[in-house]
């Protein structure tokens, strides 16, 4: 399962997140069979960052400054200063542009400073455009909106 698993970094070239997704699947799986008796010993149950390297890459989001930057040149662009505000809620309060575009008034409270988002605005093209719940229950949720988002 090791010699395996660095074929896989070394001569195939699969990221260390495709390789720990893999043996995320294969443990488990492998871990039934043990429990059935079915064989001795659970050949992934090793930590994965002693056989191949982590080479994987933190993503990092953008800083304060290059919002500012951005939000600086939409405002003063003649085209994109129309969606300033637009955009300017999207980074502040960290929305997807589903969500935003499903927004309506009762989804607002400006008593609580929320905004309720339990549904958004998807297209397909023999359907055209119609609301849909959160694909999942961690994506209904209370947003906090700030004066300046109000």
């Amino acid at each position: 399962a090791k010699c395996w698993l660095i074929h896989l970094q070394q001569v195939e070239k699969k990221s260390y997140s495709s390789i720990h997704s893999i043996r995320g699947v294969l443990r488990p799986a492998f871990q039934l069979a043990v429990d059935d008796d079915l064989i001795r010993k659970n050949p992934f149950q090793f930590q994965l960052m002693e056989v191949v390297v982590n080479d994987s890459v933190t993503r990092e989001a953008i800083s304060r400054a290059e919002e500012r930057k951005f939000l600086r040149f939409v405002k003063e662009d003649p085209h994109f200063c129309r969606y300033y505000e637009e955009i300017y809620i999207l980074f502040k309060t960290g929305l997807r542009i589903s969500e935003f575009c499903g927004l309506t008034i009762s989804d607002i409270d400006f008593k609580e400073h929320t905004i309720n988002i339990d549904h958004q605005l998807q297209k397909k093209s023999k359907i055209g455009y119609y609301i849909q719940e959160t694909k999942t229950t961690s994506g209904t949720r209370k947003i906090p909106m700030t004066a300046d988002v109000e």
